[in-house]
């Protein structure tokens, strides 16, 4: 197995994972703001804590869970697998919204363009890890 795909997959898990714990914390401590350069309003109190869970607490234990697989070896393929079907539905579900519903904005494109690099990058550490 040459270097880059040796190191390649777990770099990519722990960078993604770093990045998770990073906004999930953000939108856990300060959801108002990370929701408004989204350009999501939200009415009620009720709605800030049902994202700040998802945005926030799914993110960062979706984080962590993405460290521990890239520290771990006999992690380090369903961890990738993971990655790449999660990536695969925002990708997806994404693309509705941009492509069909054309509901986006400058900060929702970023988003969508990194998903789609994200989704790409995914795959071909996959294939690096499945390579014999």
């Amino acid at each position: 197995m040459n270097t880059l795909a040796r190191f390649f997959p777990p770099l990519l898990l722990a960078l993604n994972g770093l990045i998770y714990c990073v906004i999930g914390g953000l939108f856990i401590w300060d959801p108002v703001s990370w929701f408004a350069t989204a350009g999501i309003e939200l009415r009620s109190a009720i709605g800030y804590t049902e994202l700040r869970s998802v945005y926030g607490g799914f993110m960062l234990g979706f984080g962590l869970f993405q460290l521990i697989c890239a520290w771990n070896r006999h992690y380090l393929a369903p961890g990738l697998l993971l990655f790449v079907l999660t990536y695969a539905g925002l990708v997806a579900a994404r693309s509705w919204g941009v492509l069909i519903e054309e509901a986006y904005n400058p900060v929702i494109l970023q988003i969508y363009i990194a998903e789609w690099c994200s989704l790409v990058l995914g795959v071909i550490a996959w294939f690096m890890l499945k390579r014999p």
